[in-house]
């Protein structure tokens, strides 16, 4: 896929509003799954030739252990399919550098240009009672965080929208919070995540993979409190 012209290769398992088909509140259940299913279908054969990568506005992303479910024991088929070292690292290990380096849940890959007149829509869930926005970053590997996001409960709450520069034109918007029991400020977590996102496009995401650095940079970058596997460290 390609999104602010700059083309990512990534496994199918990680994109999440495809390959994790949510709950349906739809009267016609079938219908909606046929729709899901032709919408899968489409990006696969849209996304099937690297030198013709698809163009996207924005794609969110999800980096977990993709192999380990008790609950669908067919996930565990997925993780000798995936033919990257990097998301096979992350397959069966959740105690693997680059997932402890990366944001918990989720994050979205953006075109920074469509977000020029930052406001309320869009990739941004900001509250309407933040404080103004900030401009968004201009050069790149730069962090800004932009607003208060919206969280319930309201009161007090400390997380907030972050965006890095990838590329030229290629950002990355995900959430941030304060750690109370590690130390880390959501301002120290926007920086490292987001240090972890750009050192996943160079290393990972591109027409060919540099594990050795990544996994060097993803060591550098893990979250404070991170514990090794049982099995021994990977750094």
């Amino acid at each position: 896929m390609a999104i602010g012209e700059h083309a990512l290769v990534l496994p199918f398992v990680a994109l999440e509003n495809y390959a994790y088909r949510g709950a349906s509140f739809a009267l016609d259940r079938a219908g909606d799954g046929k729709r899901v299913n032709e919408a899968v279908s489409k990006l696969l054969r849209d996304t099937a030739d690297p030198r013709h990568p698809s163009e996207m506005n924005e794609l969110s992303v999800a980096v977990r252990t993709y192999g380990w479910n008790d609950a669908d024991m067919r996930q565990r088929f997925v993780c000798p399919q995936l033919t990257r070292e990097w998301a096979r690292s992350v397959c069966d290990n959740p105690w693997a550098a680059t997932q402890q380096a990366l944001p918990i849940n989720r994050f979205k890959f953006v075109d920074l240009r469509r977000l020029q007149d930052v406001g309320t829509d869009g990739p941004f869930n900001c509250t309407k009672e933040s404080e103004p926005l900030r401009l968004l970053p201009k050069t790149l590997g730069e962090v800004t965080i932009v607003c208060r996001a919206v969280v319930h409960p309201m009161p007090g709450n400390d997380f907030h929208q972050a965006v890095v520069r990838v590329g030229e034109h290629l950002g990355a918007v995900w959430m941030v919070w304060g750690y109370g029991q590690n130390g880390e400020s959501a301002e120290a977590m926007a920086h490292r995540e987001g240090r972890a996102i750009v050192a996943l496009v160079q290393h990972a995401l591109g027409t060919s993979e540099n594990f050795p650095a990544l996994q060097e940079a993803m060591c550098r970058l893990r979250r404070p409190g991170s514990v090794n596997s049982p099995k021994g460290t990977d750094c």
